[in-house]
């Protein structure tokens, strides 16, 4: 049988074949956002799934936002910083940053990536997330199935 870390990552595995951005791990945004310089954070997810928990620092973002409106809305935000984009696995924030990859250079950002096996990987791995409230031990599973990728906490 599958544990949930093996079945994230056979999700993982499948959406980093379907879409060629470049991929950072939990661990290096973990050290970026301890850092002197934090990356511009980005949650590609439904407003109930951010407000059920998300990355602190996190911008919510519409998945089906287009390139104009993210240029229009963030550009100014995005001048000579390290974006990293996250959604629940991955996906989600892959789609989006093919769809917004030219925004990198009309907005001097200085890198774009997705978080690898995104906010289930951050999770599962014990980082902390966050409500209105402060740090929360809840994430939201997006639906029935997904939601077998992530190891609840006690």
């Amino acid at each position: 049988m599958f544990g949930s870390d093996r079945l994230l990552d056979v999700a993982i595995m499948m959406i980093e074949r379907t879409h060629r951005v470049e991929n950072l791990e939990t661990s290096e945004l973990a050290a970026m956002l301890a850092g002197p310089e934090p990356p511009l954070l980005f949650d590609i997810r439904t407003a109930g799934e951010y407000e059920k928990s998300h990355i602190e620092t996190a911008i919510r973002i519409e998945p089906d936002i287009g390139q104009d409106d993210f240029e229009t809305l963030y550009a100014a935000l995005m001048a000579g910083r390290d974006i990293v984009l996250y959604c629940s696995v991955g996906q989600r924030s892959s789609e989006l940053l093919e769809r917004v990859e030219s925004a990198r250079g009309k907005t001097g950002a200085k890198s774009c990536r997705n978080l690898r096996g995104g906010i289930f990987r951050w999770y599962n791995e014990g980082r902390p997330v966050v409500d209105a409230s402060g740090t929360t031990d809840d994430i939201h599973g997006y639906d029935p199935v997904w939601a077998v990728m992530v190891e609840r906490r006690r």
